[in-house]
């Protein structure tokens, strides 16, 4: 079974700049990133998995269901393109690591790819942001949960990069 992600396919494609003809093969795992590094740590272990669970089996209601459709997903969304936009022209196939430069066009410089990575970012911090505010007003039992061994919900700074303060 795949893995579940918090955006789909055409969610992305329709509101960035994520072009209709990208295969998700290509950046499905740059959202799975996003969800890993930046959800999951802000979140914390507990309310993560029932974000997760509710999500995938599309019972969320509540404060769960506006924790995720107004949070998860932009965060997941933004993040991952943010991530994903540093690598996009890059393939690693079997004979080896190269740069895809299709007729007529011209690849990005490394500092125009950062420079959209980081406008991507800063749009996932914006998100978090939002997200500290209204998790402050609302009572999720689970986001203050501390069990041993799992991730406690911490900061999370997107804006230079995957930081978690």
């Amino acid at each position: 079974m795949a893995e579940f992600l918090f955006i789909t396919d055409s969610e992305l494609k329709s509101t960035t700049l994520m072009g209709g003809n990208v295969d998700v093969d290509k950046y499905k795992f740059s959202l799975s990133t996003a969800q890993d590094e930046v959800i999951l740590p802000m979140l914390g272990t507990e309310l993560y998995d029932v974000i997760y669970a509710g999500a995938e089996a599309g019972t969320l209601t509540g404060l769960y269901l506006t924790l995720y459709n107004e949070y998860v997903k932009p965060i997941t969304k933004y993040a991952g393109l943010g991530e994903y936009l540093l690598i996009a022209s890059y393939t690693l196939d079997n004979a080896g690591l190269f740069i895809r430069t299709p007729d007529n066009t011209q690849t990005v410089e490394k500092s125009e790819a950062e420079f959209l990575s980081s406008k991507y970012m800063n749009k996932a911090q914006n998100w978090v942001n939002r997200f500290k505010d209204w998790i402050a007003v609302n009572d999720i039992a689970e986001y203050t949960a501390e069990n041993e061994g799992e991730v406690k919900a911490q900061d999370i700074e997107t804006k230079t990069g995957w930081y978690f303060g």
